[in-house]
């Protein structure tokens, strides 16, 4: 039977995350995260059910009674854009712009982990993350909320989608990094980029988002949005 402590250290590498990451996304120091995948120690018991449902797999699994790894998931998936970074861009060196963005990016990255999400990658002007578990969507909705308060000077435009997602390494084996990809991933970023075109900046979510949140209040039924690209009208709801 494989140790609990091994197979967090399986399970962290497998999905390209570091011990900051995992602690990050528990709630714990990077120090406990060492420990245990040294056997040093051992996460109590609603620890291991945060890693359970983190790594979205049963806890017979985590604790080695049998394998039934899945890297297909349900999540909210978190993306973000910075509207009208083109007009920034204009107005900055280029060293300039990495470094305005990388301290947008490095809060919003923050704000993420202490609400239990998973960064994934930063796109030039967008950043895109993911939250799987236990309250995923309301997670996600208070994570968004957070960075729109804080950055209330900022053109930050957050979607939330949610659905069954993929996650592992993609690329060459030699410089393959982290990834998620599906349909809901896909329909994020198209639904996102007809939303960031009505709004100047906020926080948005389709319908099945709203559905799995406990508490909705503040939020605002939009006109539905036309998506080309899907060729369907989507029902969005945005943060008043």
């Amino acid at each position: 039977m494989m140790k609990i402590g091994r197979k967090i250290k399986d399970l962290r590498t497998k999905f390209g995350l570091k011990q900051t990451d995992l602690a990050n996304s528990l709630g714990v120091s990077p120090q406990a995260v060492s420990k245990w995948e040294k056997d040093e120690n051992f996460p109590d018991i609603y620890l291991i059910r945060k890693i359970a449902g983190l790594f979205d797999i049963s806890l017979d699994n985590l604790l080695g009674t049998y394998d039934e790894t899945r890297e297909v998931f349900e999540a909210t998936v978190f993306c973000s854009s910075l509207n009208r970074f083109a007009d920034k861009a204009k107005k900055l060196s280029a060293r300039e712009l990495a470094q305005w963005t990388n301290v947008v990016f490095q809060h919003m990255t923050d704000i993420v982990l202490r609400h239990g999400g998973v960064p994934i990658k930063y796109t030039g002007d967008g950043f895109l993350c993911f939250f799987s578990g236990v309250g995923h969507a309301d997670r996600a909705f208070k994570a968004a909320c957070d960075i729109d308060r804080i950055n209330a000077d900022k053109d930050i435009v957050i979607f939330l989608n949610n659905g069954d997602i993929y996650f592992g390494l993609v690329g060459h084996p030699d410089y393959a990094s982290k990834d998620i990809y599906g349909d809901a991933v896909n329909r994020a970023f198209l639904i996102m980029d007809e939303f960031s075109g009505k709004v100047r900046k906020g926080v948005g979510m389709t319908g099945g988002v709203k559905k799995l949140m406990k508490e909705t209040k503040g939020l605002r039924l939009l006109k539905s949005l036309e998506v080309p690209v899907l060729k369907e009208k989507i029902t969005v709801y945005r943060k008043t």
